[in-house]
């Protein structure tokens, strides 16, 4: 039978899986629809499925003792994140982009200490080096390139928002996760930044919709579906039962995942670089997560 540590363990894989290969559909969705309209869009559909999906399961009643805390991880976090990591990747460039939201393990791992408690071990200590490794060699040609390359300061601060965002949502949502499903985690949070989300459109969402193709719904599904739903949720229940830190060296494997996919679907090159730094990344990963395993073995 397999461990429920083991079940996390797969399930942040299969997070990372998701929301790496759905960089490349939010890149093509948002040039069409704009990132707001984007955005808009899926959570409209997110929320019809959260509310069917609460009603269903009997779960969406909580109690008001935890309203503070699902208030926080949707707004503060949940709404957050989404907000400013697109305002932040619309001002600068992707790599350098990719390598600022690398401290988001950091702040998560910060901000566990500071008010959940854990500890920082030296496996994921070493774990998070590695990563931290890994980014560099993957995105070393944009730091190293002669082309003129203006940054967005704001961009940046939008940037550094998101990864703490992200962090929050990780740390308001680890209690709550003791005491309810992972899909009403889920569900709650997003329909409390729902409103943000969906006011954020700049044109009417059904005329949005009449836009759209074949292809452009089978972006949206995939983003409603697998990154927001299925992945939220599966993220969800990793950080359950790991601990925030050690959940948070997983999110090393995005930019992996999303240059493999950008790669077989927009056929974007693969550099040794990129293979460099995603090999470091990986390492990070296994350090932080199988170190103490392997160290008990011998």
């Amino acid at each position: 039978m397999i461990s429920i540590r083991t079940r996390a363990i797969l399930a942040l894989f299969a997070a990372m899986l998701i929301w790496g290969c759905a960089a490349v559909f939010m890149r093509t969705l948002a040039l069409a629809l704009s990132h707001e309209n984007s955005i808009a869009m899926r959570y409209l559909i997110l929320s019809m499925i959260n509310v069917t999906g609460l009603l269903w399961l009997g779960t969406w009643r909580i109690p008001r003792a935890d309203w503070p805390r699902f208030l926080i991880a949707g707004l503060l976090g949940m709404a957050g994140y989404n907000w400013f990591v697109n305002a932040g990747f619309e001002l600068v460039p992707a790599g350098i982009g990719t390598l600022v939201t690398m401290i988001e393990p950091l702040l998560i791992a910060i901000l566990a200490a500071l008010t959940l408690g854990e500890k920082l071990t030296r496996y994921v200590g070493l774990g998070v080096v590695l990563a931290i490794l890994g980014s560099l060699v993957l995105f070393w040609p944009d730091f190293t390139s002669t082309a003129p390359q203006t940054v967005s300061g704001r961009g940046l601060f939008f940037l550094l928002l998101c990864c703490t965002s992200w962090a929050i949502y990780t740390i308001a949502t680890k209690p709550l996760l003791g005491r309810y499903d992972s899909f009403t985690v889920t569900a709650v949070t997003m329909l409390v930044a729902a409103p943000i989300m969906i006011g954020a459109a700049s044109e009417p969402l059904p005329q949005l919709a009449l836009r759209l193709d074949a292809r452009q719904w089978f972006e949206v599904a995939y983003l409603v579906l697998g990154s927001g739903l299925a992945g939220t949720m599966l993220w969800n229940f990793g950080a359950k039962h790991l601990s925030s830190t050690a959940a948070g060296t997983f999110l090393y494997l995005i930019p992996v995942i999303a240059v493999a996919a950008g790669a077989l679907v927009l056929g974007e090159a693969v550099t040794l670089y990129v293979v460099a730094g995603g090999l470091l990344m990986l390492a990070g990963v296994a350090a932080a997560q199988f170190g103490p395993a392997l160290l008990a073995r011998r």
